[in-house]
């Protein structure tokens, strides 16, 4: 039996955690509504503490907002779609929660984090970030301060990534899916379907690619003590169990021999060029 799951709470003065969320009976006497005190003995969900503080860690060291290095190798409208995925997984999955507005500190580390990230790739200011990507977004009605990518395309709709423009209010009448991952990301089958079709390697940009897959991401904290390898920092980093691999690049990664992004590039557009001018 878990311990975890036969815990004994009482309601009033503890909290019972269930599918994320911290259970609790709500006493407030200063809330008075119609000469009564209309939120005593009411169920209670909210966000835990714990779940939040873990959050802060991903974006910031010795307390400190900071840029996350291996998404730079990124394009700007992937760096944004990712944080952006992030935040809406965790602010759909805690829509029940009675304080849904304490995410609004993690909300502004995260785009701390974004706008140092996209400043250090483009090697320009914070402000710049802004100046350069600044918009306003509208959802229902009201008027959303947010950070914006388009990428145009010749003959199609042009590519939007929104980073902001989530309204954080609660809804206790939403449906819970208790499949939805707290730490949502872009692994679905839609995304690795979209990823698979470009035909494209993640790593050098050859052709004829493969899918190299791992159980877990837990996976890939197993280098302690030891330099992760490239290729391990951007699986973490985009919270993703499979890299789109062209065959070369997927063998040299099991034995262990894949040499840096930049490296394999290289090496390609030297291939490319020795194999033009043969012909």
């Amino acid at each position: 039996m878990s311990p975890e799951k036969t815990l004994t709470t009482h309601a009033k003065t503890e909290r019972a955690r269930f599918l994320g969320y911290d259970i609790h009976v709500i006493m407030c006497d200063h809330r008075i509504t119609k000469g009564k005190r209309a939120t005593n003995g009411r169920i209670g969900m909210r966000i835990p503490e714990k779940v939040i503080a873990e959050k802060y860690q991903k974006y910031q060291k010795l307390g400190k907002t900071q840029a996350r290095l291996p998404l730079m190798e990124e394009s700007e409208y992937s760096i944004v779609m990712q944080y952006q995925s992030e935040f809406r997984g965790l602010v759909e999955y805690y829509q029940l929660a009675y304080n849904l507005s304490s995410l609004k500190r993690l909300k502004w580390m995260m785009e701390q984090s974004l706008t140092k990230t996209l400043a250090r790739k483009l090697s320009i200011s914070a402000m710049g970030v802004y100046q350069k990507f600044g918009t306003k977004v509208k959802v229902k009605g009201r008027d959303y301060k947010a950070i914006q990518v388009v990428v145009p395309r010749e003959g199609k709709k042009p590519l939007i990534a929104t980073w902001g423009a989530i309204p954080m209010k609660s809804n206790p009448k939403a449906k819970l899916n208790d499949k939805i991952a707290l730490d949502t990301g872009w692994n679905t089958r839609n995304e690795l379907l979209k990823r698979v079709v470009k035909d494209t390697c993640e790593w050098c940009g050859a052709k004829n690619i493969e899918v190299h897959h791992i159980l877990a991401l837990k996976d890939l904290d197993k280098y302690t003590g030891r330099e992760k390898p490239p290729w391990v920092k951007k699986m973490a980093a985009m919270r993703r169990k499979t890299l789109v691999l062209c065959r070369t690049c997927h063998v040299n990664l099991h034995a262990g021999k894949l040499q840096t992004r930049q490296e394999c590039q290289r090496s390609r557009n030297e291939t490319m060029t020795l194999e033009s001018r043969m012909r």
